[in-house]
């Protein structure tokens, strides 16, 4: 299916993109200095990125209290890494839970890019009646045959949900904001045993992941704020 296929497309894009660097840094510099500076480079890379990059977009646009805070679904997943990601909203909590709880493939949509998570077909700009209602047990499909099981649903608070192998928790939770809006929180916890193929997966799913959830929460709020100008 098409969503695969772009992801797939995506991450042999950028192991291709990488080997043809070093290709040509052995072309111009010799094996030992071209394979030096680019593992050097390399190197580098991910220092900036664990050190700098990963610990700002895990929590971004999070306050300290959010990223603290006991949230619904916290439970099932121990010893898990976290992202806790936050956007606010011109608009009370019931105003936004329509949106959230018609996310996923073959409903609304992912509110994201699209072209790579949706199999090209634009997410919802509307509120859909037929997909206004999620129990425990009812899934939140990324693409045909991987999702998220959900395991409580708190109208119009939060819903939790679990990755069908058990491996990621995933909590959206609306909350008033001081009477200025709600903040709509996302939260993942996962878990994975640490093997090299985990932390070469970790490694491409971690920016990915952020990238499109930045989007999403923006697109949520764009389109929450905007029906309510409509009304």
């Amino acid at each position: 299916m098409r969503t695969k296929k772009m992801i797939m497309l995506i991450v042999g894009s950028i192991f291709a993109a990488a080997v043809a660097v070093q290709s040509m840094l052995v072309v111009w510099l010799g094996w030992t200095m071209g394979l030096s500076i680019g593992l050097g480079g390399l190197a580098l890379l991910a220092m900036t990125y664990h050190l700098l990059l990963r610990p700002w977009h895990l929590r971004w646009g999070a306050r300290d209290d959010e990223v603290t805070m006991h949230m619904a679904g916290d439970e099932y997943i121990s010893h898990a890494g976290q992202a806790t990601r936050a956007i606010s909203i011109d608009a009370d909590p019931e105003d936004v839970w329509p949106w959230l709880v018609q996310l996923g493939y073959d409903k609304a949509g992912w509110y994201s890019y699209d072209w790579i998570d949706n199999d090209g077909e634009p997410s919802a700009d509307r509120i859909l009646p037929e997909h206004q209602h999620l129990d425990p047990g009812d899934k939140i499909l990324m693409m045909p045959d991987m999702g998220f099981i959900v395991r409580g649903v708190e109208e119009p608070r939060s819903i939790v949900s679990v990755l069908e192998d058990g491996s990621t928790s995933w909590a959206v939770g609306l909350y008033p904001d001081n009477g200025h809006g709600t903040r709509l929180v996302s939260r993942w916890r996962p878990h994975f045993d640490t093997t090299p193929a985990t932390l070469i997966m970790t490694a491409l799913a971690d920016p990915g992941t952020f990238i499109m959830e930045q989007k999403m929460l923006r697109t949520i709020r764009d389109r929450v704020e905007e029906a309510n100008e409509d009304d």
